[in-house]
Order: structure tokens, then sequence, then C-alpha cells
């Protein structure tokens, strides 16, 4: 049985959370803060989906996501 998702099957919030972890992704890539085989965990997606609602570009959350804790 096939599990994999298809764009007709996810709603609107979760087609815009999907485009928006991948222009974060893109912008990981492209800041060199991860490879292109970085491989993401459910806490991870939990995570940028939290900052997502918050409201944060996907250049942000690369900084919330990598940069030092406080």
């Amino acid at each position: 049985m096939d599990t994999r998702t298809t764009p007709e099957s996810l709603t609107q919030y979760e087609l815009k959370l999907h485009g928006w972890i991948r222009e974060w992704y893109c912008h990981a890539v492209a800041e060199a803060l991860v490879h292109s085989s970085f491989l993401m965990n459910d806490a991870d997606v939990e995570r940028l989906e939290g900052y997502f609602i918050a409201g944060l570009t996907p250049a942000e959350a690369t900084l919330a996501f990598f940069g030092p804790a406080h």
C-alpha cells in the first residue's frame, strides 16, 4: 500500500506549509547551513510549523532554527 500523499489529498494549510518549508530548506541550503541531503525528523517539522504559525518568513525561521540558543 502506498502511503505517500498527493497534492490533491492535502488541505490548503498543508500546501502552504509545504511550500513554506520548501522555501526554508532552499534558503538553508543557499546559506550553506545544511547539505542537500539534510533529512528532517518529526520534531524538526513540528518546530518549523511553529515558526510558520508564528508568521516568520523562511529566512527568519532559518536563523531561529540554526542560530544559537539563548
